[in-house]
Order: structure tokens, then sequence, then C-alpha cells
């Protein structure tokens, strides 16, 4: 078997199966609709910070103003002159603490009271190198606190993260309180005070919610919210086998020209089984639904020559062992795809 790239969603077909299942999302345009921060905002937050505030949020589907709340109360927006909320962009480890062990402009836990938050979620970042102190790095700490650690949910209005604020606070009275402020706050920082919702533009012109993270989060109708951090090749594999999923499987099927077989340039989801991605055959085997994916991720010139391959050429893809994103399990007789979910889907 050969790996390219790391497991996340799986597509598998298989001598005795029936269809093509590849339950993956489609994605298009993602990105976040909000509306200019209100002029309470621009005010109280520094340039550079709602930019990164905006940024973060649209990433990880909470509402950038509930961040930057918590930011106002945390630190006062990096101007508390407390040396434990100094903003040291790329600054690294967990920094400089405040006497209950919690470091930088959101105040995040690097151990005793406060507990470890930063050493616990730093292998989700970017750069799990840089520390609390560097205002992204805390602020993407503070997304991952909300969702992992205290449930909040994802691309929901304002109001619905009250429980999650108040349980990064703590518990009791004043962590209620605290939690009202940060969420007056966040109100007066969104325009006419409603935030926007962050989602894709699929392929059918449907939306699918962005979700934080690595993984994807399959849907009861097989297709799947789209994790956030994924690239942007991965992303299109992603959408090339939503397309997918609408071609029954067939053995040998699919092996016809790439320019038609394969085409992802000018998609027509209204003619779903169309000439232009089935080339007028009957549908997918398991070489070439992987190959389709492949191809819709923009490898199919460099990976696979221009062509379509078979099984046993697919064992030469990639390098040996498990990748990044995308993972190929191949032999003479059988192929498969995983591509940016845990779970295969077979």
């Amino acid at each position: 078997m050969l790996f390219f790239g790391a497991p996340v969603i799986g597509v598998f077909c298989g001598g005795t199966a029936t269809a093509v299942v590849a339950a993956l999302a489609a994605v298009g345009n993602c990105s976040s609709s909000a509306a200019a921060p209100s002029s309470a905002a621009a005010s109280a937050i520094p340039a550079d910070l709602l930019s990164i505030y905006e940024q973060v949020g649209a990433r990880y589907g909470i509402p950038w103003e509930v961040l930057a709340g918590i930011g106002q109360e945390e630190c006062d927006q990096g101007q508390n002159p407390s040396p434990a909320c100094t903003i040291q962009p790329g600054s690294q480890g967990p920094g400089t603490a405040n006497s209950a062990s919690a470091s930088g402009l959101m105040q995040i836990g690097v151990g005793g009271a406060s507990g470890d938050a930063y050493d616990q979620l730093r292998g989700n970042l970017p750069d799990p190198s840089l520390g609390p102190h560097d205002p992204t790095t805390s602020i993407e700490l503070a997304a991952l606190v909300l969702i992992k650690d205290k449930g909040a949910p994802a691309n929901q209005s304002i109001s619905a993260y009250l429980p999650a604020v108040t349980a990064y606070n703590g518990t009791g009275p004043a962590a209620v309180a605290y939690a009202h402020r940060v969420i007056a706050d966040a109100t007066s920082y969104a325009s006419n005070g409603v935030s926007a919702v962050s989602a894709c533009e699929t392929s059918d012109n449907n939306s699918t919610l962005i979700i934080p993270g690595d993984q994807a989060k399959i849907l009861p109708d097989g297709e799947a919210e789209v994790p956030a951090n994924a690239p942007a090749v991965v992303q299109e594999m992603i959408a090339a086998g939503n397309r997918l999923i609408r071609f029954p499987y067939s053995w040998g099927g699919g092996h016809g020209d790439p320019a038609q077989t394969m085409s992802q340039t000018d998609p027509n989801p209204a003619a779903w089984p169309g000439s232009q991605e089935n080339g007028g055959g009957p549908g997918y085997d398991c070489s070439s639904a992987t190959s389709y994916v492949l191809w819709g991720g923009g490898y199919g010139d460099s990976l696979l020559g221009g062509s379509v391959w078979d099984s046993t050429e697919l064992e030469n893809v990639g390098r040996p062992g498990p990748g990044r994103w995308v993972t190929i399990y191949a032999n003479a007789g059988h192929a498969y795809i995983e591509v940016a979910l845990s779970v295969n889907v077979r």
C-alpha cells in the first residue's frame, strides 16, 4: 500500500459494491459575509487586532465579535499594562503569565490554577511553537478552548455563545457576570448587533458550513461540513468527491478520456450524470474514482500523467506511509482514497 497525504475522508470502491461511496463535502467560494464592524469596534479594537479577530473567527466558525469581547475583558485589547497581557508577535512558548498562570491577550492557561490549555491544544495550531503572547496564536487558542473544551457551537449568533464564554472564565456568579459583559461587548462590536455566519458556496449552489479543525464532518445526506484548516487543493478534492457520489459504481467504468471524465473546469451540476464528468459512460469503479478525486485536486497531470490509472498503477502514487491530508490504499485488485477525515467511508 502507498500513502499520499493524511487520512481523513475515505472513498472506497470494491468489486462487490453496488455504488461508489464518497461522502465528501462540496466546497467552492468559502468566505464570511460579515458586515463592516461597528463604530464601537473600530474605536475599541486596534486595527491589526480587529483583522486577526475577523480572520480567526471565520476560520473556526466563532463570531469574531465574541473573540474580541474576550480580548476586551481579559486584557483590554492588549492595552492592559500587565506583563501577562503584553502582545509580542512571533513570541514562542508560554511566555509571562499572571499569578493564576494565564498568559497573553486571551489569558490562555499555561499551567497552575488556569489549567494548561496551551500545551493541550497547541498541537492544533498552524505553528505549535508560537505562544499566547503572539496575538494570532492567542486568539486561535481562545477559539479552540471555546470549541474543544467549552462546547461552543459553530457559526451561531452571538448570544448562543453565552454558556461557552461562561465556562471559559469558570463557574459561579463571577463567571456568569464575566460572560454577560463579553456578550454585551460582542453585540456592540457587530454591525446592527448582528454577526454574520461563515459558509461555503458549494458547486450545486447550496451552502455548507465551515467547521474548525482538520476533519470534515459527514452529514446524513452523504455530504460533509468543510474543515477550515484543509488546504485549497484538499478542498478541491472534496468537491470532486461530492460530485462523484452522484454516479453509480461500475466495474471498469470511468476510464475514458480525462478531458471528459475528470473535467473540473466547467462542471454542470444540473446535468449529473453529464458527458462532461462521465464521458457518456455508466459510472466509476474504485481506481477511476480515486483518479477522479486526484484530478479534482489538480494532480491529474503531475501524479497521473494526464491519464486515469488502474489500481496497480496507483500503487506508485505518492510516498510510502500515511500522509498529512490524503492517503491512497492500492494493490493489484483494488484501490481507495482517504481525504480529510479519520473515518473510512466505504
